[in-house]
């Protein structure tokens, strides 16, 4: 349920953030990850909670990286659907790294014509494995941290109701 929650506020923020025209500012991108971090936390307590604590550092683990994996569907899902609802996106993003290449002196108009050129023939797939790859790693991060965060008694302790 976190999960799906993540992945829907993510999307409607950056929804947000593209119409408003923050997207492209530097930093906004990090804004959509507050959701993904707070929801993976409250999924990782939501977890010790429902076991009563008796969980393993492991066990919240995993059980935040299935809600990270539930995110990242979410995520690839608007990516792939925001590449038709907004075609203009790929100029924008295309338009914004030439001009962060060109403030680089190190960098030739060449080497940036080439970068260009091999990037809106990709484009599609970079933006899809990114953000695979993007929130997939996040996810890891986030759910290492929640992992952290939730209580944790070890595994639930033998009892004579198990026979």
């Amino acid at each position: 349920m976190y999960g799906f929650i993540a992945g829907v506020a993510m999307v409607v923020i950056n929804l947000v953030l593209y119409l408003t025209g923050m997207s492209f500012k530097p930093g906004a991108q990090y804004i959509s990850s507050i959701p993904f971090l707070v929801c993976i936390i409250l999924n990782a307590i939501a977890f010790s909670k429902a076991n009563d604590g008796f969980v393993t550092f492991g066990n919240v683990f995993g059980n935040c990286f299935k809600a990270s994996m539930i995110v990242t569907l979410i995520i690839v899902g608007w990516s792939v659907i925001s590449m038709f609802v907004f075609p203009e996106m790929k100029d924008k993003a295309l338009n914004m790294a030439q001009e962060q290449m060109a403030k680089n002196p190190q960098v030739t108009d060449e080497q940036i014509d080439m970068a260009m050129g091999i990037t809106k023939k990709y484009w599609n797939t970079f933006l899809i494995a990114g953000a695979i790859f993007g929130t997939l790693i996040y996810g890891v991060i986030f759910s290492l941290i929640g992992a952290i965060v939730a209580q944790k008694k070890g595994k639930a302790p033998i009892t004579s109701d198990h026979f």
